[in-house]
C-alpha cells in the first residue's frame, strides 16, 4: 500500500461530513431551523479529524518528507498551496465555530451566515481534495523510495494511534452521513478501489503490471495492488 492511501480513505469520510454540511445549509436556505448541537459537532470533527489527524499526517509527515526532495517547480508550487489551503480551513473553521456560538446566543442573522459559510467550506474541501487526490499525491509518489513510502505508512500509523477515526465515523454516521460516497455504478463484472475510484474491468486486465485482459478479479494474486494508489485488493468492492 501507498502512503497516499490511508490519506485518501480519510478524504472519503471528509466528503462525507462535506455532504451532510452541504444538506443541513440546503435546509436552512429552505427556511429550517438548524439545531443548535450540529454547528459545534461539525465544527469539531473539522478541527480533530480534517485537521489535527488528517492535515497533521500531511504537514508533519508526508509534506516535511516532500520538501526535502528536489520537486518540480509544478509541484513545489502545488505543495505551497496545499499547506495555504490548511491555513485557510482553519480560518474558516474558526469563523463557524464563533457564528455557532452567536446562533446558540439566539442571534438571527447567525445561522444564515453559518449557511453561506458552511457552503463555502464544502466548495472549499471539494477543490482541496481534488488537487490531491487528481493532481498530486500519485505523481509525487515518484520521488520517495520503496524504503521512503515504508517508513512513512508506519509513521501514519504511529500518528493515528494517537487518534481517534472511530468517534469521527460515528459523528458522520450519526448526523446522516452514512450514505456512501461513491463514482457512477457501472454495470458489468467490475470491481472498483474504494481508495482512489479506479475499475478493473477484466476485459482489460492490468498488462502493465502483470495481469493480462480476461484475468477475472478473482484469479488475481493476492499481492496485486491497485495500481493508482497502491491500496491492496481488500480494499476493492464489485460494482
Amino acid at each position: 500500500m501507498l502512503p497516499i492511501a490511508p490519506l485518501m480513505i480519510e478524504h472519503r469520510l471528509i466528503e462525507s461530513m462535506a455532504a451532510v454540511m452541504e444538506e443541513q445549509a440546503d435546509r436552512l436556505s429552505a427556511g429550517h431551523e438548524l439545531d443548535p448541537r450540529f454547528i459545534p459537532e461539525a465544527v469539531d470533527f473539522m478541527r480533530t479529524y480534517a485537521d489535527r489527524t488528517h492535515h497533521g499526517k500531511e504537514e508533519d509527515i508526508f509534506f516535511k518528507v516532500l520538501k526535502g526532495k528536489k520537486l518540480s517547480e509544478e509541484h513545489r508550487q502545488a505543495l505551497v498551496k496545499l499547506e495555504m489551503d490548511h491555513v485557510k480551513a482553519r480560518e474558516m473553521v474558526g469563523k463557524l465555530s464563533a457564528l455557532g456560538e452567536e446562533y446558540a446566543n439566539g442571534s438571527p442573522s447567525a445561522a444564515y451566515q453559518a449557511t453561506m459559510l458552511m457552503k463555502d467550506l464544502v466548495a472549499f474541501y471539494h477543490a482541496h481534495i481534488e488537487l490531491e487526490d487528481q493532481g498530486f499525491f500519485v505523481p509525487v509518489m515518484e520521488y520517495l523510495s520503496a524504503g521512503e513510502r515504508q517508513v512513512m505508512l508506519e509513521e501514519f500509523r504511529e500518528f493515528d494511534s494517537r487518534m481517534v477515526h472511530e468517534r469521527y465515523a460515528k459523528t458522520v454516521q450519526r448526523l446522516g452521513g452514512g450514505r456512501e460516497v461513491h463514482l457512477a455504478r457501472e454495470e458489468g463484472d467490475r470491481w472498483r478501489c474504494r481508495v482512489c475510484g479506479y475499475i478493473y474491468d477484466p476485459k482489460e486486465g492490468d498488462p502493465e503490471n502483470g495481469i493480462p485482459a480476461g484475468t477475472a478479479f478473482a484469479d488475481i494474486p493476492d499481492d496485486w495492488v491497485c495500481p493508482v494508489c497502491g491500496a491492496g485488493k481488500d480494499a476493492f468492492e464489485h460494482l
